[in-house]
């Protein structure tokens, strides 16, 4: 004959949060467990006669609530063995937030015996909850166990209901975890006692005092509400959940990051920014952007770990630096007169360069080769050492043309390298005077290419042959009818 367990709930109040089904499978049952004889409902059925144990001693002689559930999963396949059927009743629903029921279930599957299980559903507390507080779970909702509550679990832009705050000491453990770096206490919550019960109180109160409540007990659930998205403290949220990640108990990979692992993705996540702007990717420059700001939370929180800075320093820091450099519009600067000269005389008082050649050597080296060719004819711009118009620069590039050339003749490498650098550097400096952008003429450039190629192999494949089986004269002349097409057009 199958032997069966009966897992039932108890609902969150008395007998009236029962089911029938259930509270007849108690009533007709020989053998009956109760998690805990603490709950309105099972006074009401010891008042009615029936008979049953309950593991409150396990709570007693167990040095952890681990051990207790281990013990009560162990116990209950143990006697599920010796009896036809049992019931093993826990307050409100058997499947949320029940670790016993859990355990439970996991030694019966491991053990692949011939124990059947029946759960039976019940009014949980997170039903009287919602009723008590009038929120709809739909729209997000967490619940965690406060013996187990720390920063991982605790996602601030959800509502969280945290159980089991079962008396002060416990609400002071969790009061502390929570107001340290991650709630204002300042913040509005509320504790709910006996939710679902005849003496159901509900308590507003600021999170700081969550442990003078006098009502707390084994009936006391605490609320904590979403943060609001419009809430101006969201760099705090993030910068909160990024120390979530950093922390013990956080993500591996975030804990282990450094300054040197996270240069490149501060590069990549600007070119990103820089690549949905071009392709007016609105809702992709929103993702994009956030992304760059994780990498600026994440090495300050890294020097906030360090004691060097924090992030209220980078605000700080950036703010001054607007303020001082716009003088014109935070000072009594003209508007007119203020220009670009006046603007590099500030930076300079700022970073008390008195040379222009310490301003160049302070231009990163790892910026593109171009982007720092650009800054260093600039700052050499300042002091007049510039070509008046770009023909006059052009006369350069025709000038280092000839240099490599001549260097190509010699054989000589190190040469070339120099000649070629002074070239590239001749022809930035052409585009600087004439106000156009490297990157985005070489990218133009470069894209244009790819569209002939394109062009040349669909000629060559219109041809029947493969475009690496032409010759070097055949691929200039479908190089010079894809221009043409491209010029029609």
């Amino acid at each position: 004959m199958d032997k069966t367990i009966y897992i039932v709930g108890l609902g969150a109040g008395g007998l009236g949060q029962m089911t029938i089904e259930t509270y007849n499978v108690i009533k007709n049952s020989s053998k009956v467990y109760f998690r805990t004889g603490k709950h309105p409902a099972v006074e009401e059925l010891k008042s009615e006669g029936i008979e049953f144990e309950t593991f409150d001693e396990l709570y007693q002689e167990s040095e952890s609530f681990d051990q207790v559930y281990q013990g009560i999963a162990e116990i209950l396949v143990n006697e599920a063995e010796k009896y036809h059927e049992l019931v093993y009743g826990v307050p409100g629903h058997p499947l949320f937030a029940e670790k016993s029921v859990e355990i439970l279930l996991e030694i019966l599957d491991n053990k692949h015996c011939e124990v059947k299980v029946r759960l039976m559903s019940a009014v949980s507390f997170v039903d009287n909850m919602a009723a008590a507080l009038r929120i709809d779970p739909v729209k997000g909702l967490a619940i965690v166990d406060a013996l187990s509550a720390n920063r991982k679990n605790i996602n601030t832009h959800m509502g969280i209901l945290v159980t089991q705050v079962y008396d002060k000491f416990v609400a002071s453990e969790l009061k502390l975890m929570l107001t340290d770096g991650i709630y204002d206490g300042e913040k509005e919550v509320y504790l709910v006692h006996g939710a679902g019960t005849n003496c159901e109180r509900i308590e507003r109160i600021n999170l700081y005092e969550l442990d003078r409540s006098e009502h707390i007990s084994y009936l006391t659930t605490l609320y904590i509400p979403p943060e609001k998205l419009e809430d101006p403290k969201k760099l705090d949220v993030l910068m909160n959940t990024m120390k979530t990640l950093r922390s013990e108990d956080g993500c591996p990979w975030d804990a282990r990051q450094t300054y040197e692992s996270l240069r490149k993705y501060v590069i990549e996540e600007a070119y990103e920014v820089v690549d949905a702007i071009e392709r007016q990717d609105w809702e992709g420059l929103s993702e994009e952007l956030g992304d760059l700001l994780l990498q600026i939370v994440f090495l300050s929180t890294l020097a906030e770990e360090d004691y060097y800075f924090d992030i209220g320093d980078v605000i700080e820091g950036i703010n001054n630096k607007l303020v001082h450099r716009h003088p014109h519009v935070f000072g009594d600067e003209d508007k007119e007169n203020f220009n670009a000269h006046l603007w590099e005389k500030l930076k300079r008082q700022e970073k008390g360069h008195i040379r222009i050649s310490d301003q160049m050597d302070v231009i990163p080296k790892n910026f593109p080769a171009y982007m720092r060719a650009e800054k260093v004819q600039k700052k050499a711009a300042l002091a007049g050492f510039d070509w008046k118009d770009p023909l006059g620069a052009m006369e350069k590039v025709k000038e280092e043309i000839v240099e490599i050339h001549e260097a190509m003749k010699t054989g000589d490498k190190t040469q070339i390298i120099s000649e070629s650098g002074d070239l590239v550097f001749a022809v930035v400096n052409v585009l600087r005077l004439l106000k156009v952008d490297f990157r985005e003429a070489l990218d133009l450039s470069t894209e244009k290419f790819i569209k002939r190629f394109k062009d040349m192999e669909i000629q060559a494949e219109k041809n029947k042959v493969k475009i690496e089986e032409l010759s070097l004269e055949e691929l200039e002349s479908l190089w010079k009818i894809a221009k043409q097409r491209e010029s029609d057009k």
